[in-house]
């Protein structure tokens, strides 16, 4: 069985929170080696972007109880460079991801001048 989320959003969003909060808004949604990762372009929007999606589109495919929210903090897009990405799940939501039977996950991100997207495949063996 499967479960599916996916998200877009505008980078110039992501533009606006990061010039309005700095810092603030990096550290409430972002963990320090993605905040590094995405600063080391030359335009870190698109990047950050991209990961707030995913980020999204693992709540949505995560089917949350009312009540249940999850810290984006403990959802993490780890790899470097181009190509494949992973997706690696910290603190109470790893416990909410076990405890709904979910054992593995894909996910592909994509970003492009004004938009960045992202679709997650969440999997129960």
């Amino acid at each position: 069985m499967i479960s599916v989320g996916n998200d877009i959003v505008e980078n110039s969003r992501i533009r606006e929170l990061l010039d309005r909060y700095g810092d603030r808004f990096l550290n409430r949604v972002y963990t320090q080696d993605e905040v590094l990762y995405c600063q080391s372009h030359n335009d870190p929007v698109p990047f950050l972007a991209g990961r707030f999606a995913c980020k999204e589109a693992v709540i949505k495919a995560m089917s949350l109880a009312p009540g249940e929210v999850l810290d984006m903090r403990e959802i993490e897009l780890a790899g470097t460079g181009f190509g494949k990405k992973t997706l690696v799940i910290h603190g109470k939501t790893e416990t909410f991801f076990k405890e709904k039977g979910f054992t593995s996950s894909s996910v592909s991100i994509s970003h492009a001048d004004h938009y960045s997207t992202a679709v997650v495949i969440l999997y129960k063996e």
